[in-house]
């Protein structure tokens, strides 16, 4: 049996044409996320069911996580609830119930349109991932767990008045890698499941810089956000002093060097990987990723709070440019942006 049969035929007889995934994969996954939608679109089909229903699993336990006009306690016990549904394939059942009881426990949450959606959706993607093959749907099951973790980490450790600061740099570095990080191990297990040529480099070499890519990601969104979680009384940035502008400025400077050093390993694992199409579609979030940076790097804070974000022409440049750089005949080079990205880290 092919590893990455979205669905076997058992799991579509039983599902029926009103269950099919197709719309999951496209018109829910395009409302909850514009950007990795366009990422997974332009992956080789056989990987890109896998890497989307975990992206979906994922991001309905963040809608869980930060429901927050439902009561914290309820929230975690249903970020609990869910880890044990998705923990092994004999909790099905139980995951359908859960998925059918969701809605009524976040109604009224005032969740964005596509984030109702799949709440909505929930026992499809149970469904999905029911019918995947189980050396498949392990790895979806591994991923979610980690980040589950992280969020219900996210939500303990944030409790409390005021604002509230993480103390060390493993702290963010660990969390980084729950949430984001082991996306790119997953990746590279999905990756190296579905194809014996996805890359030049070896499983582990792999893992590593996808960890690394992930975690890079993750500072990204964090260092983009800091207004914006100041406000809900988090502050991902490590350090004793009060968490305001000015004490801050140093620890952003910091941590956009450390960004990227970890998009540097996103270059590297997009230069291995075999095919011009898993190339480009994995490399660009590491272009935009440094474009981000870049304009971080300018910004005010007034400029943080009125949220930095990438232009659609820088997105379309990005798109061009990791075009040029994953085909052979056009002069582009993932080995030139990791050489960049390392110059400018602070030694």
């Amino acid at each position: 049996m092919v590893f990455c049969d979205w669905l076997n035929g058992e799991s579509i007889g039983r599902l029926g044409p009103a269950m099919r995934t197709d719309q999951l994969g496209t018109d829910i996954l395009r409302e909850v996320s514009r950007s990795f939608y366009l990422t997974l679109r332009l992956i080789p089909s056989e990987f890109r069911g896998p890497l989307s229903l975990g992206y979906l699993l994922a991001r309905l336990s963040d809608t869980i996580a930060d429901a927050g006009s439902v009561e914290l306690e309820r929230r975690k016990g249903l970020l609990a609830e869910f880890r044990v549904v998705m923990s092994a394939p004999a909790k099905h059942g139980d995951a359908c119930r859960f998925a059918k009881a969701l809605p009524a426990e976040l109604e009224g949450a005032g969740l964005p349109r596509g984030e109702w959606d799949l709440v909505l959706r929930a026992e499809d993607c149970f469904e999905w991932l029911h019918g995947m093959d189980r050396k498949v749907s392990r790895h979806i099951r591994k991923v979610v767990d980690i980040i589950t973790t992280g969020q219900t980490w996210d939500l303990e450790r944030f409790e409390g008045d005021g604002v509230v600061r993480l103390e060390t740099d493993a702290e963010l570095v660990r969390y980084a890698y729950q949430v984001a990080g082991c996306v790119g191990e997953f990746w590279t297990e999905i990756g190296f499941t579905c194809g014996e040529g996805f890359a030049r480099e070896d499983r582990e070499t792999m893992r590593t810089w996808g960890a690394n890519y992930g975690r890079g990601l993750q500072l990204v969104n964090i260092l983009r956000d800091i207004p914006e979680d100041l406000e809900r009384g988090r502050c991902y940035l490590p350090g004793e002093g009060p968490a305001e502008a000015a004490s801050l400025v140093p620890e952003v400077a910091r941590w956009q060097a450390r960004a990227r050093g970890y998009l540097a390993d996103g270059f590297r694992y997009a230069d291995a990987l075999r095919g011009a199409r898993t190339r480009m579609s994995t490399g660009l979030p590491a272009l935009l990723g440094v474009r981000t940076l870049d304009q971080l790097e300018g910004a005010s804070w007034a400029d943080l709070v009125a949220r930095v974000k990438v232009s659609r022409g820088a997105v379309k440049r990005a798109l061009a440019g990791s075009y040029a750089r994953s085909v052979w005949w056009l002069p582009g080079s993932w080995k030139r942006d990791y050489l960049g990205a390392r110059s400018n880290v602070n030694p």
